[in-house]
């Protein structure tokens, strides 16, 4: 049967492949909907991402170009859609996310043909992380999360294209999805843009110029949002924010006795004794007499016309700062309490993307959570191997003054590092390439999708403890592409052949 089917999909063109595809896709969401499952826009009155709802409405401009807490690119998204539909832009946002949600899915699917996986177990891959809890979730869910996974599985398919074809359409593409990644999420940092341009210029050999100059356009619009900030703000960034998210990694994890006797030999300051994103008002008023920008909103409204704080207020720029400085001196003077921020990051980074939870069930806002709920704990407990914790892990964490949590997700602490050594020795060990029989280009675009998977757990968790799976998301389609490798060039060549299948 299984046979058939992959034959069946063999005998389709890629474009007939492809709107299959988009059928399955729409079967899927079709009965999601009848589940109950609707987007959630929520977030767009209260997150602290978002600027004031208003202002994207009337001074969409002035409020992108001042906005320093993170990059312009979704928040100009925002207001260009509350600009067409005079505020009401919920069905729009939903369009949008699902054009997301088929992009995510077709670039998967493709990705992992390209890198020599049978279409009938692509399709398998790709429908079981279409049909996950946190694919749905995530979709239906207006932040920028899953669009950016959306961009980097669909990067990760046009580097393909990029060094196979070297084409210039698919230089320009890869490059523009690229900036999109970075000018909407500041962690992905203007240096991530250099380092994959220059990998790619040198990879392109014959067709540097081409590439150069696909890359040149986007490099500079990239490095004009950090020249911008530096210059009205004096800070070379996306966002001027990171002090308060590193002071949640070291500063939370102090001890009382660490906390103390940091603050009476003058390491801390007294702004440490407010917590970090706290409301504008509990910092002293010191913070807010800056009137360089008094007239623009986006900077001097201490609240949102909806009611939450206002984090791209000019007086965060220096009071992230000042958490800045006395995160370092923890990192410095109390090194422990960073290596009990990394090692809850790490313990978060390997549970089920969909459990997350900082405080608040951001996910199920709209009851989307509770409706599917066993769907998730099929996945949670099927796929991703929940188990519950005991004494011997629990003493572990005690020896770092750490709670130790109820539960992990086994199959993902296991299978994660296993999938990306795997794809780093198909890139590294000709014999294994060669035995798996993947190119040279496969190989190359292996080793990107790797690149990313590392940088996203890095990045997601040395600067953020609470959320570092809701960041791993990012790379999920990323993981099951080298899943899609991993069961063809590995499991089949070493279980099927001693068989004599």
């Amino acid at each position: 049967m299984a046979s058939r089917f992959n034959e069946w999909l063999n005998g389709l063109s890629p474009g007939r492949l492809s709107l299959a595809l988009a059928a399955s896709f729409a079967a899927a969401h079709g009965v999601y909907y009848l589940w109950g499952i609707r987007f959630d826009d929520t977030p767009l009155l209260w997150f602290w991402q978002y600027s004031d709802p208003q202002l994207l409405k009337v001074k969409l401009l002035e409020s992108v170009f001042y906005m320093h807490s993170q990059p312009p690119l979704f928040n100009l998204f925002l207001g260009a859609v509350l600009k067409i539909t005079a505020g009401d832009g919920r069905y729009v946002f939903q369009g949008v996310y699902l054009a997301a949600g088929l992009t995510l899915y077709l670039s998967l699917f493709w990705l992992q043909v390209k890198l020599g996986v049978s279409r009938g177990l692509a399709f398998a891959t790709s429908g079981l992380f279409m049909l996950s809890p946190s694919f749905i979730l995530y979709e239906h869910w207006l932040f920028y999360t899953f669009p950016v996974a959306a961009l980097l599985t669909l990067s990760a398919f046009l580097f393909y294209e990029l060094v196979t074809t070297r084409r210039g359409w698919a230089a320009v593409a890869f490059f523009a999805t690229s900036f999109l990644v970075c000018g909407v999420r500041h962690v992905f940092h203007l240096a991530y843009y250099v380092v994959v341009a220059g990998a790619v210029v040198v990879l392109c050999a014959g067709a540097r110029k081409k590439v150069l100059l696909a890359a040149a356009v986007p490099f500079a619009v990239l490095f004009s949002f950090y020249a911008k900030n530096y210059v009205l703000f004096g800070q070379f960034s996306a966002s001027s924010l990171g002090g308060m998210y590193l002071w949640e990694m070291t500063g939370y994890f102090l001890s009382p006795e660490e906390r103390a006797a940091l603050g009476a030999d003058g390491k801390l300051s007294p702004v440490t004794a407010v917590p970090a994103f706290s409301e504008l008002g509990r910092y002293p008023p010191a913070f807010a007499e800056d009137t360089r920008f008094a007239g623009v909103d986006a900077l001097t409204q201490p609240n949102k016309s909806t009611g939450p704080n206002n984090y791209n207020h000019l007086a965060y720029v220096a009071i992230s700062r000042v958490y800045m400085k006395d995160a370092l001196a923890v990192v410095r003077y109390r090194p422990r309490a960073y290596l009990r921020g990394l090692l809850r990051s790490w313990f978060m980074y390997f549970r089920s993307s969909s459990d997350y939870a900082s405080g608040v069930r951001f996910l199920d806002e709209a009851g989307n959570q509770s409706r599917i709920s066993y769907v998730e704990r099929f996945y949670d407990y099927f796929f991703y191997g929940k188990v519950p914790l005991g004494p011997p892990l629990t003493r572990v964490f005690a020896l770092f003054n750490l709670k130790c949590p109820p539960y992990a997700y086994l199959y993902l602490v296991i299978w994660l590092p296993l999938l990306v050594y795997y794809g780093f020795r198909l890139v590294l060990k000709r014999d294994a390439a060669a035995a798996a029989g993947l190119s040279r280009e496969q190989r190359l675009t292996a080793l990107y999708v790797c690149f990313n998977v590392i940088y996203v757990a890095l990045a997601g968790t040395m600067f953020n403890w609470a959320e570092s799976n809701r960041m791993r998301f990012l790379s999920d389609p990323l993981y099951v592409a080298l899943l899609g490798v991993f069961v063809q060039h590995f499991l089949v060549r070493n279980v099927r052949a001693p068989l004599g299948k």
